[in-house]
């Protein structure tokens, strides 16, 4: 039995040893104060767990969520919760969103700027002492843990001390195994700081119409790579149709013959039709600046170049101008007009304004 008393005052980790051990127990050792520098050194670093609320209104929620949601995805932060409701007159959004503490910032002032803010509450609070108490509770546990484990391992033990042991581990692990989860859910926290941001529509905001198509003109220059004896520069223009919500397109450009014809020239118009697409790079604002948005792409279609023939084209250009009322974009086009003859190579540079419609 006294064996027993012994093994639990050691599962305490040696608190209470004075009061709880027998005849002939040593008693602990006296703690020794901590000199100035050592204290200093034993005070945590600040970490702070950043909350906070904010409640916006919009003038269109339908819309400003996917935006919200590729705007914290590029902070390096996670959507972890949305939900949109309402009818037309009273659309709602609701999100939790999760950002980089240093980003926070950043995230209410493109709130701002899409919205009104009408609440703000961010809160930081510093949980450095709860994690510093916590590491040293379990490396007081653990240290429990491995005095226990070497005094079963010891052998000749009695059945009913054995047991003893074995139920006081047990205990062990579990509160080793709490705190540890306890720990990595606050450390959690600190890493990443918890918004929950509500959208609202303006009060008398009606839901703006949203464009099928934009359409404008087109003003290009062709240029034959190999004019064999035909002009060489074209000038002409045509007319674009864009697809509002990704970067695909119809064009038709119409060039004239360059002038008089050449000896052995047909000294006919020339025609480019193309459908296609691009892409915009993600490390450049994909897209989704007021200026200045570069895109790559791929189109096809058909061409007439004193023949009817098949266009395939590679396409690098940017947008000069992006707003909901006016795309201003410019670029150039690797070309080739494919026929039975061959590939008839050439540059097309062209630009475009097209409006909503």
């Amino acid at each position: 039995m006294i064996l027993v008393t012994i093994l639990l005052v050691t599962a305490c980790g040696g608190c209470g040893a004075a009061r709880a051990a027998g005849p002939g127990a040593v008693a602990p050792t006296a703690a020794v104060a901590p000199s100035p520098a050592t204290a200093a050194e034993a005070v945590p670093p600040e970490k702070l767990v950043i909350e906070g609320t904010l409640r916006v209104e919009v003038r269109e929620v339908g819309d400003l969520v996917p935006a919200l949601r590729r705007h914290v995805d590029g902070l390096g932060g996670r959507v972890l919760t949305e939900e949109v409701s309402g009818a037309e007159t009273s659309w709602r959004a609701s999100l939790r969103v999760r950002v980089p503490p240093d980003r926070v910032d950043a995230v209410v002032d493109w709130l701002a700027h899409h919205g009104e803010i009408t609440d703000k509450r961010i809160s930081a609070t510093d949980v450095s002492k709860t994690l510093f108490d916590q590491a040293l509770a379990l490396e007081n546990l653990r240290a429990t843990s491995t005095r226990l484990q070497a005094l079963l391992a010891q052998g000749g033990l009695k059945m009913e001390e054995i047991l003893a042991i074995e139920r006081e581990l047990t205990r062990v692990r579990g509160e080793i195994e709490s705190l540890e989860g306890n720990q990595r859910f606050l450390e959690d926290r600190v890493a990443l700081a918890t918004l929950d941001i509500e959208l609202t529509r303006q009060a008398g905001a009606v839901l703006a119409a949203h464009a099928k198509v934009h359409l404008g003109p087109r003003f290009a220059t062709l240029v034959l790579l190999d004019p064999a004896g035909r002009a060489r520069t074209r000038l002409g223009g045509g007319f674009a149709i864009h697809m509002p919500e990704a970067r695909v397109s119809w064009e038709i450009d119409v060039f004239g013959s360059g002038g008089p014809a050449m000896a052995g020239s047909d000294g006919s118009d020339a025609v480019v039709a193309t459908w296609g697409g691009a892409f915009y790079s993600d490390l450049l604002g994909r897209g989704e600046r007021p200026f200045l948005n570069p895109y790559v792409g791929f189109r096809l279609g058909y061409g007439y170049l004193g023949g009817s023939s098949f266009v395939v084209q590679g396409d690098a250009g940017v947008e000069l101008v992006k707003t909901r009322y006016v795309v201003v974009d410019a670029g150039a086009r690797m070309t080739a007009f494919i026929d039975g003859d061959g590939a008839d190579p050439a540059l097309l540079g062209g630009a475009s304004a097209v409006v909503p419609f």
